[in-house]
C-alpha cells in the first residue's frame, strides 16, 4: 500500500475491513451550502427550544443569549386599552415604562449581589435578569393620562384612547 493510499484510509475499529474516504477540500459552494445548513438548523433549534428543556447545542446559546419578554394581556375595553404584564421577579423600581400615542415599550431589569464571609469562607453570588416587550396599539392614546401600578409582580397599564378629532370640511382651492 503506497503512502497515499494510507492517508485515504481509515481504519474500521475490528480492525478486518478498510474504509477508503477522500479529503475534504473546501470550495466557495460548499461554504454556502454548510451555512445554508447551520442557519436551518439554528431555526429548527428556535422552533424546537419550546419543547426541549435542555438543549444539546451549548455554542449556539452562548452565542445567541435570548431576550426574555412578559407574558402581556392586552384588553380592548371600548375607550380605553387595559395592559397586563406578569413580572414575578421585579419590583415596581425595576420597571421601566416608556409610552407615545401608539406605542408601549416594557423594560424590566434587575441586578442582584449577595456576600457571605467568615473567617475561612467567602461566598459571592451576582445575578441579572431583565426582560423587554414592545407593545403596537391598534387606535391611538393619549399618553399623558396613561396610569401604571405594579402588586405583586404585576403591572397593570390603563391607556384611554385619544378622543377622535371632528372630521374637517373640505375647502376649495383655486390654482393661480
Amino acid at each position: 500500500m503506497s503512502s497515499k493510499e494510507k492517508n485515504k484510509t481509515v481504519e474500521s475499529p475490528n480492525k478486518e475491513n478498510k474504509i477508503a474516504v477522500g479529503k475534504r477540500t473546501e470550495t466557495p459552494l460548499s461554504r454556502g451550502f454548510d451555512s445554508m445548513f447551520d442557519d436551518f438548523r439554528r431555526s429548527f433549534d428556535d422552533l424546537m427550544a419550546p419543547f426541549l428543556p435542555m438543549r444539546t447545542w451549548w455554542p449556539t446559546i452562548t452565542q445567541e443569549w435570548p431576550i426574555r419578554a412578559p407574558l402581556v394581556d392586552l384588553l380592548d375595553k371600548g375607550d380605553k386599552y387595559f395592559v397586563k404584564a406578569e413580572l414575578p421577579e421585579f419590583n415596581k423600581e425595576d420597571v421601566d415604562i416608556q409610552i407615545n400615542k401608539d406605542v408601549l415599550k416594557l423594560v424590566a431589569e434587575s441586578k442582584t449581589e449577595k456576600e457571605e464571609k467568615t473567617e475561612e469562607y467567602l461566598h459571592r453570588e451576582r445575578t441579572y435578569s431583565n426582560c423587554e416587550r414592545v407593545i403596537n396599539f391598534p387606535e391611538e392614546i393619549d399618553p399623558s393620562k396613561v396610569e401604571a401600578t405594579m402588586v405583586n409582580g404585576v403591572l397593570e397599564v390603563v391607556a384611554p384612547k385619544k378622543e377622535p378629532s371632528p372630521e374637517e370640511k373640505m375647502r376649495k382651492v383655486k390654482p393661480k
